[in-house]
């Protein structure tokens, strides 16, 4: 199965053709992209999805180092890091490591809709923007709005999300004002091209183009290409009177031919389980490591997050998780305490935090919450009055000397042996008591002082309760607790976070164990 290679991004109009002719005979390969004058440039990895978390910057799982980077919004110019929300959905380019940590060069943050809300049914959770669904679950952070039932048709919205044909899984809602942001924007792949009628499709909007700067030229578009669509006045009788057209080019995103690709979206034209697509991306997922599921369940529709090395046009999976939207302990923040009014009301890195109901506390207690303490967070998003909040499930004190820096004895590092940036691996052990919930929002409670070691480590086998983490023997029993994964979906390949008691032959007895993507 050969796909032919992407047009890159940021090619000069003289430049597209020669890009043009090489995707169209299909040659290419790993191995990195050939400099003028000889030599080769490393693959950057490319990872495409909503930010779960900050401290740094939290995507698919991954962890990436952002200091260097620069961010940029979806017409290039480059903005603040401090821009990001959570929800939001990017393409990271860079680097990843097999300890789940990454470091970040380019950051392209880019939203999937803006424009008026039409059909809206707050019951089912949907709604329309300009001829594409909406669909809302447990994981779609709001802004300047409660929630759905706040919205009403004709507001004025932007729409991050997961696409799905003419369908978008929405991980974040912008509520807008008119006044101040009436772009309309979409993005999609055309068809239906018409160059006499200068139109063409977008999902099932048409988009008229013929007063529109086309970039990088109009013999760019083609049906099969990915743009994205800009328009300075609003939608009339199901048409868009586009101001700008970018042509991206054949896939979606920015992708190396030997670099490696995480990635999350809805299966799409599915052959079998060695030929679909996620994103415009192709995967070949035959020898993938499946967690919470299978390779028998992936069919049309499914949503999946998959990692693995990009040659030739497609993506062969290494691993392959089943997301189900239910948004339960899928965002974190590592930062410092901020604007406290109670457990109830306080910020981390600007987004309010509830810890007032269930939450495993380590390294402290409830009462230790206070205005420069550095913490970790874990929990699940759930619709404030003006906004999204994150309910907290755990917090972890990293400052445990409480002075709001890091504790002496580390160094600067938290327990995990990462620096304040998240660089780093390593293992260490913390102490705490407090309740939580499990991977299936029961309650949990107790004293934690059997968790006097933790580490993080690839499953590299299991036997029964026995499990062998990193090379290391790990004991499962009644006590232990499972966050973001069941006991029945530890697997081989999954890189999990493992909390317990050490013995004296070096196995641990797991108190808790964490899926770490």
């Amino acid at each position: 199965m050969h796909k032919c290679k992407f047009v890159p991004r940021g090619l000069t109009a003289a430049g597209l053709a020669a890009g043009l002719l090489l995707a169209a005979c299909g040659g290419g390969g790993g191995g990195g992209d050939t400099i003028v004058g000889g030599g080769t440039t490393t693959p950057s990895d490319t990872t495409v999805g909503a930010i779960s978390g900050f401290g740094s910057i939290i995507v698919n799982g991954v962890r990436f180092e952002d200091n260097a980077a620069r961010v940029s919004d979806d017409s290039g110019n480059s903005i603040s890091s401090s821009a990001l929300r959570l929800g939001m959905t990017v393409e990271i380019r860079g680097s990843i490591g097999d300890d789940g940590t990454g470091v970040a060069s380019d950051i392209s943050l880019f939203s999937e809709l803006k424009g008026p809300v039409s059909d809206l049914d707050a019951t089912a959770g949907t709604f329309s923007v300009l001829g594409f669904s909406v669909i809302t679950d447990g994981e779609t952070v709001f802004e300047d709005v409660a929630d759905l039932s706040a919205l009403a048709n004709g507001d004025f919205v932007e729409v991050y999300g997961l696409r799905d044909g003419a369908s978008v899984i929405a991980s974040r809602i912008e509520k807008k004002d008119l006044t101040n942001s009436a772009e309309v924007k979409l993005r999609g792949q055309v068809s239906a091209l018409d160059a006499s009628a200068t139109t063409f499709v977008l999902g099932t909007t048409t988009i008229d183009y013929g007063s529109a700067q086309v970039s990088p030229s109009v013999s760019a578009l083609v049906d099969g290409a990915f743009v994205k669509v800009r328009s300075t006045s609003l939608p009339s009788g199901g048409v868009v009177e586009a101001s700008r057209v970018q042509v991206v080019g054949n896939l979606p995103f920015s992708v190396d031919d030997g670099g490696k690709i995480e990635i999350e979206g809805v299966v799409s034209d599915f052959t079998s389980i060695s030929e679909f697509v996620i994103s415009g991306i192709t995967v070949d997922a035959s020898n993938a490591t499946f967690l919470r599921g299978s390779a028998s369940d992936v069919r049309a529709g499914t949503r999946l997050e998959v990692e693995g090395p990009y040659a030739d046009g497609v993506l062969t999976a290494r691993k392959a998780k089943f997301e189900d939207g239910s948004g339960i302990d899928e965002f974190e923040l590592h930062g410092t305490v901020s604007n406290f009014v109670s457990l109830a009301d306080f910020q981390v890195r600007g987004v309010t935090v509830d810890a007032s109901g269930s939450v495993l506390f380590e390294r402290g207690t409830a009462d230790d919450v206070a205005n420069g303490r550095s913490v970790e967070v874990e929990g699940s998003i759930e619709t404030g009055d003006d906004g999204s909040v994150l309910v907290a499930s755990k917090l972890k004190f990293e400052d445990v000397s409480g002075n709001g820096g890091r504790d002496d004895d580390n160094s600067g590092s938290d327990d995990n042996g990462n620096d304040d940036n998240g660089n780093g691996s390593g293992s260490g052990s913390g102490s705490g008591s407090g309740s939580g919930n499990d991977d299936n929002g029961n309650s949990s409670s107790g004293n934690d002082d059997r968790g006097e070691f933790e580490f993080k480590g690839v499953i590299d086998s299991v036997a029964g309760d026995v499990l062998v983490v990193a090379g290391r023997t790990v004991i499962v029993d009644s006590d232990t607790v499972f966050r973001r994964i069941t006991e029945s979906q530890l697997v081989a390949g999954a890189f999990v976070e493992i909390k317990g008691d050490l013995q004296d032959d070096g196995s641990v007895i797991a108190d808790r164990i964490s899926l770490e993507d």
